[in-house]
């Protein structure tokens, strides 16, 4: 029993100094089949692993989580009110962790920390994505490189498990499906005081140039995905979709996003999903925050994510002198966008910029680079109201959202 208890807790040292290296070291290849010329499973493989143990524990009912108190929930120095919901902290899993809406509920059982997950990308039609490899990792400086491309099942498909969940809960709470998604009480999360944000995007075929085409392909998730969401993200700064980041020209992206909030009007559920948009931190001219931010505004979106990965190649990655030549080559020769803490300091300037253009007007969330309590409040100083994370997970194992809660109450309440 003691060993049951030890494993399934996310603050045991297990997760991150064992589960996390002896994932990378079983899994240390490039996701091309050796037969042909690969070096066999790699970064990708151990994602999909990962998630899939975490489900399966959870459905056996061994779901991992995190034991003991949570005096962090207690704070309300920490508590944050968004969109009407009352959150325990401003702490959220973004997109990219759980692409097609397979691993939501052991995912929010992990920490009580996490106030909002992030699902995604989501697009209306079925794609793989780009060719493999896809997925790299810079471990020296806990950083990963991702050239996805919005591999997903599909709008139907994710409504489909998206769905489910909503039946099984109704049956579990002797409710009527309709009753669930017409209640103003129970959050498309399906747990109290925690959100639940679907991101969509358009298909790879869909010229960014048609703009008639680009609103059908988000209005389509839109009705079939929105219904289950708490928030909808609008990407259109992926930087490995060609063309998509395009759509953050002024006149573009007001008219994409005058649509996505006037469909959103017409969800099917009692309270109508809340419209945010996730820019790049490549688009940090003067001219893009003010178009951007008159482009939010025109179109009424509740909130802007600060910010997707970039494809500039900071030299600080490979400043440690233990910095290998795989990484050295990973760094300069694989395309795609980086995500990790050396995003940190752009992501602290963009939010700080957005909130001052915004004001009131929208919400402006943080994403990028955090990795310990004082980023979060540092970000939440500029301006965040909610703060993200994901490669910081990657590395640092389940166990990563406490953490940061538990730093975050320590300084708050006076210590460091």
């Amino acid at each position: 029993m003691g060993r049951y208890l030890y494993f399934t807790d996310t603050r045991s040292a297990v997760h991150k100094y064992q589960v996390v290296p002896l994932l990378r070291w079983i899994y240390s290849g490039d996701d091309v089949p050796v037969d042909a010329g690969g070096k066999g499973s790699g970064a990708e493989k151990a994602h999909e692993v990962g998630l899939k143990a975490l489900r399966a524990l959870y459905d056996l009912g061994f779901g991992l989580r995190e034991r003991g108190t949570h005096e962090y929930l207690e704070s309300e120095k920490l508590g944050v009110e968004l969109f009407g919901h009352n959150l325990k902290t401003p702490l959220a899993i973004s997109a990219g962790l759980d692409k097609h809406a397979e691993c939501i509920d052991p995912l929010f059982n992990i920490s009580p920390a996490i106030s909002l997950l992030e699902i995604g990308c989501i697009t209306p039609l079925p794609q793989e994505g780009n060719p493999k490899p896809r997925m790299f990792r810079l471990p020296t400086s806990n950083s990963i490189i991702n050239c996805y491309g919005f591999n997903s099942v599909g709008a139907d498909i994710a409504a489909v498990r998206l769905r489910d969940r909503v039946r099984r809960y109704a049956l579990k709470h002797g409710l009527t499906e309709r009753e669930v998604l017409d209640s103003t009480e129970i959050p498309a999360s399906l747990w109290p005081n925690r959100l639940l944000a679907v991101q969509i995007g358009k298909n790879k075929a869909t010229a960014e140039t048609d703009m008639e085409a680009v609103k059908r392909d988000y209005i389509t998730c839109v009705e079939k995905l929105g219904r289950y969401a708490d928030i909808l993200v609008v990407n259109v700064s992926s930087p490995n979709t060609p063309g998509l980041r395009s759509l953050q020209k002024r006149e573009s992206l007001q008219e994409l996003l005058a649509a996505v909030v006037l469909t959103v009007q017409k969800a099917d559920r009692r309270v109508k999903p809340k419209v945010v948009v996730k820019v790049s931190p490549d688009s940090d001219s003067v001219e893009d925050v003010k178009d951007i931010s008159a482009a939010i505004k025109f179109a009424g979106v509740a909130g802007v994510i600060v910010a997707n990965t970039t494809v500039k190649r900071p030299l600080k990655v490979l400043a440690s002198p233990q910095v290998s030549e795989e990484e050295k080559r990973v760094f300069h020769k694989e395309i795609g966008g980086l995500s990790g803490p050396v995003l940190l300091p752009k992501m602290l300037e963009l939010v700080e910029r957005y909130s001052k253009e915004l004001g009131d007007n929208a919400v402006v969330f943080a994403s990028g680079g955090i990795t310990n309590g004082k980023d979060v409040l540092e970000a939440r100083k500029r301006g965040a109201k909610i703060v993200m994370g994901y490669t910081g997970m990657v590395y640092d194992g389940v166990g990563f959202f406490g953490r940061i809660a538990g730093e975050m109450k320590r300084i708050v309440d006076g210590g460091k």
